[in-house]
Order: C-alpha cells, then sequence, then structure tokens
C-alpha cells in the first residue's frame, strides 16, 4: 500500500468515535481553535469600531448558535452522507479559507513591520503555509490533542494580556460606532445569514462530529469559544490591534492551526476519501499561497479586501448552502442550478460591496432576500413539477 493511501486510510477507516467524557471536551477545543480564523481573530474590532458593542453581539450570537446547531442538527450518519455528497464544495470552502488565513497574516505582519515593505509579511505568511503543509500530513489522531493545546495556550495568553494591560476594550466597550443603529440593523441579515450557515460546510466540524460521537462536542464549543473572541475585543482598540507580543503570538498560533486544519481538509479530501478513493488536490494547497501576495500589495493589502473576502462567508457559501443543501432549497448540484447562482450573487455581491465598503447598508437586505426569493421559487417549482 503507497503512503497516500495509508493516510487516506488514517482519514477515514478508524472507528467511529466512541462518547466519553474526555473525548467530547477535546473535540470541543478543536472545533472552537479550528473555528479561529481571521474572521474571529479581528471581524469583531472592526464591527465594533463601525457599529458598536451591539456589532459584536451581531458577530457572536448567531456565530455560536450556528456551530452548536450543526452539532445537534446532524447525527454521525447525515454528517458522513454529507461529507460524500457535497465533498468538492467543503474542500472549496476550506481552499478558499485557507487562502483567506495567508492574506491576512501577511497584510497584518506588513502593517506591523512598515519599513520592510510587506517583505516581512510575505515571509512570515510563507512560513505559516510551509508549516502548515508539513501539519496537514500528520494522522487523524494527533488533531485533537492539538486543537486542546492551541485552546489552552489562546487561554493562557488571553489571562497574560488581562494581567499585564488589563482589560483593555472590553473595560469601556463602545455602544455606538461610526454608524447609525439603522446600519446595524441592515448588516445584521449578511452576518446572520453566513455564521447560521456557513459551519455545514466546515470540513472539520465534520470530523469533530463524527471522531467524538456526540452531539455535546458543540455545547463545549459554544462555551470556549466565546472566550477566544472575547480576547479580541480585549485588544482591539479603536478599529486596529493593540500590539504586544501576546497579540501577535496570538495571531500566529492560531492563524497557522486554522490554516493547516483547512489545508487538511482541502488538499487530501477530509473524512471519506478512502471509503471512495477521492483523488488530493494538490492545487487546494498550492494556489492559495498566491493570496500572500494580495496581503504586501499597496492597493490591495487593505480592509476593503478584508471584507470582500467575507463575502464569501456572508453570501457565497451559505447562499449554497440554503439552495442546494438545507431543506428548503435541496437543488441538485448540477451546471444549470450553480449557473443560476452564478447568475444570482452577482447583484448580491455589489449590493453587498455596497454596504459593507462604500457603507450604503441598506443593499444587505436585499442581496439576502433576493437569495430566499431564489430559494422559495426553486421549491415552488420542484413541487409544480412533483405534482405534475
Amino acid at each position: 500500500m503507497s503512503s497516500n493511501s495509508l493516510r487516506n486510510a488514517d482519514l477515514i477507516s478508524g472507528p467511529p468515535g466512541r462518547t466519553s467524557a474526555l473525548g467530547v471536551l477535546g473535540w470541543g477545543l478543536y472545533t472552537s481553535s479550528s473555528w479561529t480564523w481571521c474572521i474571529g481573530l479581528f471581524l469583531p474590532i472592526v464591527l465594533m469600531k463601525y457599529l458598536g458593542w451591539p456589532g459584536f453581539l451581531i458577530f457572536a450570537i448567531p456565530n455560536i448558535l450556528g456551530v452548536v446547531a450543526f452539532g445537534y442538527l446532524f447525527d454521525a450518519a447525515a454528517s458522513r452522507r454529507m461529507l460524500t455528497r457535497y465533498r468538492p464544495a467543503i474542500r472549496i470552502f476550506s481552499t478558499v479559507t485557507v487562502a483567506y488565513q495567508l492574506f491576512f497574516v501577511a497584510w497584518i505582519m506588513s502593517g506591523l513591520m512598515p519599513e520592510s515593505g510587506g517583505t516581512a509579511g510575505a515571509l512570515i505568511a510563507l512560513g505559516i503555509w510551509v508549516v502548515a503543509l508539513l501539519l496537514a500530513a500528520l494522522p487523524d489522531r494527533v488533531w485533537m490533542p492539538l486543537g486542546v493545546l492551541c485552546w489552552v495556550i489562546s487561554i493562557g495568553l488571553f489571562i497574560g494580556f488581562l494581567a499585564t494591560y488589563g482589560p483593555g476594550t472590553l473595560a469601556d466597550p463602545p455602544w455606538s460606532g461610526a454608524l447609525e443603529t439603522i446600519d446595524t440593523i441592515a448588516l445584521a441579515p449578511a452576518i446572520i445569514f453566513g455564521f447560521l450557515l456557513c459551519p455545514w460546510l466546515d470540513g472539520s466540524f465534520h470530523r469533530a462530529r463524527l471522531r467524538s460521537g456526540s452531539p455535546h462536542t458543540f455545547a463545549v464549543f459554544g462555551v470556549t469559544f466565546l472566550p477566544i473572541i472575547l480576547f479580541t475585543v480585549a485588544y482591539g482598540a479603536g478599529g486596529g490591534l493593540v500590539v504586544n507580543a501576546l497579540v501577535v503570538v496570538q495571531l500566529l498560533l492560531q492563524i497557522t492551526f486554522t490554516t493547516a486544519v483547512h489545508m487538511r481538509e482541502a488538499w487530501l479530501g477530509g473524512l471519506g476519501a478512502a471509503q471512495d478513493r477521492a483523488a488530493h488536490w494538490p492545487w487546494a494547497a498550492l494556489l492559495p499561497a498566491a493570496c500572500i501576495l494580495l496581503g504586501t500589495l499597496p492597493w490591495c493589502a487593505n480592509e476593503a479586501t478584508y471584507l470582500r473576502f467575507m463575502g464569501c462567508y456572508g453570501l457565497v457559501f451559505p447562499g449554497y448552502v440554503l439552495l442546494f443543501m438545507s431543506p428548503l432549497g435541496a437543488v441538485r448540484s448540477a451546471l444549470g442550478p450553480l449557473l443560476l447562482f452564478g447568475v444570482v450573487l452577482l447583484p448580491c455581491a455589489v449590493a453587498y460591496d455596497l454596504a459593507f465598503i462604500g457603507h450604503k447598508t441598506l443593499g444587505v437586505p436585499f442581496a439576502v432576500a433576493l437569495l430566499l426569493l431564489l430559494a422559495c421559487l426553486i421549491v415552488w417549482a420542484t413541487g409544480r413539477r412533483a405534482a405534475s
């Protein structure tokens, strides 16, 4: 048997996780670490700058509820069916996520060291990419302990930050931001829509659901993810980062772990690969590295590009879940429906861009409503065909 076959066999042929308190806790902490992307590490700061404390609540509540609901909506059999039926979409989700992390770390680190002209940020991001490539090849049994270790270190860094610098923004949270209350209400649908549905496409969650053997893993997530994003609020100040060693270590630690987790899901095919001999996607490991360049070029290394990446998680991926995976849509992922989805996304993307970049926020309800209308029309058309 080749080394690739052995690796795939390790990914799938092991027994499903047996329900135990330690397993539930361990995989719960793993999900907290795997869901701590550059979104949880920075978006709360952006939202509090524009929307104040309500912006954080709009981010945090659906974020936690969406992941917890995932664990209780799908048992192991349903999770495995989704992995098999929608594996290309799940792998694309992870590929884009890797690209997003690499862009972010190149952008942030270049900003922290402007004298290097972007070189330092690019080298740090390239180093994370190389480390993630090596970690992605590790066997399945090591990932839960790695996730636990990552969470424990993050909490230690948070405690160290509180002890050294105090509670930061947590002590005096802004109750309003640069935008008006109506803008908060208008932007909320995209934020809620994205965080409620994106977990369905996260291969690391499917892995945790299968390996832990218990939905309570995701209740653990609900408790343990909150302090991680509160750490982000603490080190956020005026829409930017409080720059110190503890914050930098937190950013690099979590970005490296998340990049490795999603590179593994995208590149190797995730759970289920050995059963139906899913091919590796080497391009899923290589192509995201091109986004390191985006994080160093002056005209796109900025918050606007960061928010445009967010559009994938506020519209594209949740829209796909709504139309192709949820009971409301449940359309087969054929070429015709996918092309229709792409056409509908064009005005939605324009509305999203105007809202989050141009602060013309009333476009967001339009975009989300258009996707919901499309789903309802598909259900209606499907029902008419079934009745005829």
